[in-house]
């Protein structure tokens, strides 16, 4: 496979999961956590709120990942990378937070935009730390061959 074509790979997957996201804020239908709440127990509901609130971690993290590894398409990791990826996954956070904002049965908040941002940083302290390590993945050797 070419490099072009890997990094064309790269791109799409980091722009369709960018759309899942934003999918998934611009959807929200509280009757069905109402008819949801008869039927279960408190406790399941309240363990899948807590679920629900952990991807705030979670999700932002994984965006930046994705663009980290497009960015090894290009050469070995390094701060200048490492500071982008981070800027660019705030930015879509902020842009997503603001989004939902005008989503009918959203709401967008400092401490959601907050998680999002620890999320990332805790994604670049592994990717740091596995850098470190000489982790395979991020030397982007496999990335960057034709």
């Amino acid at each position: 496979m070419t490099l072009f074509l890997k990094r064309i790979i790269l791109a799409l997957i980091i722009l369709g999961y960018m759309i899942l996201i934003w999918y998934q804020s611009s959807h929200f239908n509280p009757e069905i956590i109402y008819y949801t709440g008869l039927t279960l127990d408190p406790r399941i509901i309240l363990f899948a709120g807590l679920i629900l609130e952990s991807l705030h971690l979670i999700e932002f993290g994984i965006l930046y990942v994705l663009i980290v590894l497009f960015q090894l398409s290009f050469g070995n990791l390094n701060r200048r990378k490492e500071i982008s990826a981070i800027i660019l996954s705030f930015l879509y956070s902020l842009t997503d937070e603001i989004h939902q904002f005008y989503v009918p049965f959203r709401t967008s908040s400092i401490g959601d935009l907050i998680k999002n941002v620890i999320g990332i940083l805790l994604m670049w302290m592994l990717v740091r730390y596995l850098h470190k390590r000489k982790s395979r993945v991020l030397q982007g050797d496999f990335l960057q061959k034709q």
